[in-house]
C-alpha cells in the first residue's frame, strides 16, 4: 500500500518554540487507539499508550469499545477474523492476514492463529466459553513471538504472515499470495527482504524468484512449472499489435489464463478474438487455460503444456516463421 508522505516542518528563524503540551492520558480516545492497531488490543498495550482504566470503562459504557476476552478490548468494526483470533487466544496470521490484504489465495477457508509455543486452553473463535475443537476449522501456529515488521498484538504483519504460509501451507499457495502482494504493491522490496529473513533457508530461493508481474495466482502456478523445468518465459509480455499477454513461453507459445467465473461482454469478446487472430497472423500459438484447468485439473493440464514444449511448439521453426517480426 502507498506510504503516506511526511510533512517536513521547518523554520526560517532561530526562535525557540514552546514545547507541545503533553496530552492527558484520559484524553486519549480508546476506540481510536484500538482501531489504529488492527481493531483489538490487550490492556497492557492500552496502558503503554496511556489509556487509563477510567477512560476504558467510560468507552465500554458508551459502547465505543467492547471486551472481546478477559484483558482484551476491541472496536465494533474490527475485522471479524481479528476478533476470532483473539478469542482463540492468539494473533491472526498466515492466509488469514493475506486475505485482509486482498491477496490472491487458493481457497483456504481456515482461520489461521499464531499462539505462543506451548500455549494451552485455546477457545472457540465464536465463544470464549467453548474449548477449541477440530470442528472450528482453526489452524494453530505454535510460534514464539519475536516482534517482526508490522506485527501487532492481534495480527501479524504481512511479512510474518507470508513466512508462516511457507512453513504451514506449502510453496504453491504461498507463492500465489507473495506474487500477488508484490503485484498489488501491498509488499515492496523491503517487505520481500523481511519475508526472506523470516523463512527457513530452504524457502529463500522461492522468495527470490517471486514475480511482481504475475496478475493472478493462475499465472503463478503456471510460472512455477516453467521455473522448475528451466523453460524460458516472460510474464505479462508485450506483443506489438496485440498488447500484453499473460505468459509468453519461449519464442511463440502464448498462454492466456481465465479466472474463476470468467465472462466477457460482447465488446471484450470481439477484442479477445481480434487479439487471437493477430497472434495467429504473427505466427504465435495461443493456448487458453481456465481456472478449473489450472486449479482442479493441473496434473493433466501441465502434462499437455509440457508436451507442447517437448515438441518444440514454443520455438520459431519451419512450421511457424515469425511473420511480421
Amino acid at each position: 500500500m502507498p506510504t503516506p508522505s511526511r510533512a517536513q516542518a521547518h523554520s526560517s528563524s532561530r526562535s525557540i518554540r514552546p514545547a507541545a503540551a503533553v496530552r492527558p492520558a484520559a484524553a486519549i480516545r480508546p476506540a481510536a487507539a484500538i482501531r489504529a492497531r488492527a481493531g483489538a488490543l490487550p490492556v497492557r498495550e492500552l496502558d503503554r499508550l496511556g489509556v487509563s482504566r477510567s477512560a476504558r470503562a467510560a468507552a465500554v459504557a458508551a459502547g465505543s469499545i467492547i471486551a472481546v476476552r478477559p484483558g482484551w478490548f476491541a472496536v465494533h468494526d474490527a475485522p471479524t477474523a481479528v476478533l476470532d483470533a483473539v478469542r482463540v487466544g492468539g494473533a491472526l496470521t498466515a492466509a488469514s492476514v493475506a486475505r485482509l490484504h486482498g491477496l490472491w489465495l487458493l481457497g483456504d477457508p481456515q482461520l489461521h492463529v499464531r499462539v505462543a509455543a506451548g500455549a494451552s486452553r485455546l477457545r472457540s473463535p465464536a465463544d470464549r466459553a467453548v474449548p477449541l475443537a477440530a470442528a472450528h476449522e482453526v489452524c494453530v501456529h505454535y510460534r514464539q513471538r519475536r516482534g517482526g515488521p508490522g506485527d501487532l498484538p492481534a495480527r501479524d504483519g504481512l511479512p510474518r504472515a507470508l513466512a508462516e504460509m511457507f512453513t504451514r501451507e506449502g510453496v504453491v499457495p504461498t507463492m500465489t499470495a507473495l506474487d500477488s502482494a508484490l503485484n498489488s504493491g501491498e509488499l515492496g522490496s523491503t517487505g520481500r527482504a523481511e519475508v526472506r529473513a523470516l523463512v527457513p533457508g530452504r524457502f529463500r530461493r522461492f522468495v527470490d524468484a517471486a514475480d511482481a508481474g504475475c496478475d493472478s495466482g493462475l499465472e503463478t502456478i503456471a510460472r512455477l512449472l516453467l521455473v522448475s523445468r528451466r523453460v524460458r518465459h516472460i510474464t505479462q509480455a508485450w506483443i506489438p499489435g496485440v498488447g500484453r499477454v499473460d505468459l509468453l513461453i519461449g519464442d511463440r507459445l502464448v498462454v492466456e489464463l481465465d479466472g474463476a467465473g470468467f465472462h466477457i461482454d460482447p465488446p471484450e469478446f470481439e477484442e479477445d478474438r481480434r487479439r487471437g487472430l493477430e497472434l495467429a497472423m504473427q505466427g504465435y500459438l495461443l493456448v487458453r487455460l481456465t481456472y478449473r484447468m489450472v486449479v482442479d485439473e493441473w496434473e493433466r493440464t501441465q502434462g499437455m503444456v509440457l508436451e507442447l514444449i517437448a515438441r518444440g511448439e514454443h520455438r520459431w521453426g519451419s512450421r511457424a516463421a515469425p511473420h511480421g517480426r
